[in-house]
């Protein structure tokens, strides 16, 4: 009677998989440094310049965000810049009122007449009675924690350094090497 013999399956892979591992995820020391992709970059502002805030004539809508109704009004944030208050009174004909630089800015809630947003790492209370002339009622320092990462996940990104001010927003950019992932 003939016996077969098997050699089994883990043990005619091992060598091919052991020379996978040693050789086949090695980088090329010059490749390490040049990586480049599109990633976010994060946009610094001293405090100084976040926490003024500011009435403005109306701006173009760039890159809008959140959206609130309020009344006949609409508040649409403009992401890392403020907030643009339209009077929406006609929906066919939207009228925009004025616009609220509030640097760091990606959230918002109107009650009565205050409207509630993120100061990078602040929240203010604004008052929004007269949409013109839009005034400050009370700020909260230190509210959120300092925004070390954007949003959007599945990216990469230059890291954040606190040393170069506060991050007001993240722009696409091409970076070279970038070693912080979310």
């Amino acid at each position: 009677m003939k016996y077969l013999s098997f050699t089994p399956c883990w043990q005619r892979l091992t060598a091919p998989l052991l020379l996978l591992a040693i050789f086949g995820c090695e980088t090329s020391p010059d490749d390490v440094g040049n990586r480049q992709v599109q990633g976010l970059r994060p946009v610094y502002a001293s405090y100084e310049e976040i926490s003024t805030i500011k009435t403005l004539a109306p701006q173009p809508l760039r890159f809008p965000g959140k959206i609130y109704t309020k009344g006949s009004y609409l508040f649409i944030n403009e992401q890392g810049k403020g907030i643009h208050i339209v009077d929406n009174r006609d929906p066919a004909h939207p009228q925009k009122i004025s616009f609220i630089s509030v640097p760091g800015n990606a959230d918002m809630a109107v009650k009565d007449q205050v409207l509630y947003a993120d100061n990078s790492m602040d929240l203010v209370a604004l008052d929004i009675s007269d949409p013109q002339h839009v005034r400050m009622l009370k700020r909260v320092k230190d509210a959120y924690p300092y925004p070390s990462y954007p949003q959007p996940r599945g990216v990469q990104f230059e890291c954040a350094d606190p040393e170069k001010g506060i991050v007001v927003r993240w722009e696409s950019a091409l970076l070279t090497n970038p070693k912080c992932y979310r």
